[in-house]
């Protein structure tokens, strides 16, 4: 028994070096060491491949650079107290304006929202796309925010890792806002809980109006080291 275990772990040791080596062919989105296609169809994979962008500066700004999103790479800043900015870019992207620093992977699951969730639904519920998400910025040197008020442990915020999503505006001019729609029971609360349900896929941390109090007016989304989707 013990024989065939270590003969089964070489086998599969060798597979994993056939695959990462090339030798074996395989289509990239099932491929867990190819690069994100943030164009491709999400899978069980991409999770994995966006939690690779976090240690990996080069290979998120090439990722990003294909992301159709507007965006320039600013230098790393330390603003000292826990606050600041590494591997960040500065977002200018009509879709997101006004403009904001957002972390390198961070962004790219900005952008994988966008593609992969909020477009999709806007035409599910409204059969038109969407032209504008509007927000309540990124960088803030700040501590997490609650019922309670303001706690002790700074916020992802503090690092530009979270973005803060209040409203949503279709091509007619149409807007969904989270405060006011969220509660409803029409087809704005139902894109609104598809808009949620769909950022959980992309980011570490989504945060809606069912967290708590300080949420009702926006859906927080961060990459930091937290999993949780409320």
């Amino acid at each position: 028994m013990r024989y065939f275990a270590l003969a089964f772990l070489l086998a599969l040791l060798v597979l994993a070096w056939q695959l990462h080596s090339g030798r074996i062919a395989i289509p990239p989105q099932w491929n867990p060491w190819a690069p994100l296609e943030v164009a491709a169809a999400p899978n069980w994979l991409t999770r994995y491949k966006l939690q690779r962008l976090n240690g990996d500066p080069v290979r998120c700004r090439a990722v990003l650079e294909q992301a159709g999103l507007r965006q320039t790479a600013v230098p790393d800043r330390d603003m000292g107290n826990g606050c600041g900015w590494k591997n960040a870019v500065r977002v200018s992207d009509e879709r997101f304006a006004p403009a904001f620093t957002l972390t390198c992977t961070a962004a790219v699951s900005l952008a994988m929202w966008e593609r992969h969730t909020l477009q999709p639904a806007a035409q599910a519920h409204f059969g038109q796309p969407l032209t504008r998400v509007e927000h309540l910025g990124s960088y803030a040197c700040r501590n997490v925010r609650g019922g309670a008020g303001e706690g002790s442990r700074r916020s992802q915020h503090a690092t530009a890792n979270a973005f803060d999503a209040a409203a949503f505006r279709l091509e007619n001019g149409r807007r969904i806002r989270i405060l006011g729609h969220w509660h409803g029971s029409g087809a704005e609360a139902a894109f609104l809980r598809d808009a949620r349900d769909g950022a959980c896929r992309f980011f570490n941390g989504t945060l809606s109006p069912d967290y708590n109090q300080a949420h009702q007016d926006h859906f927080h989304l961060d990459w930091g080291g937290y999993r949780m989707c409320r």
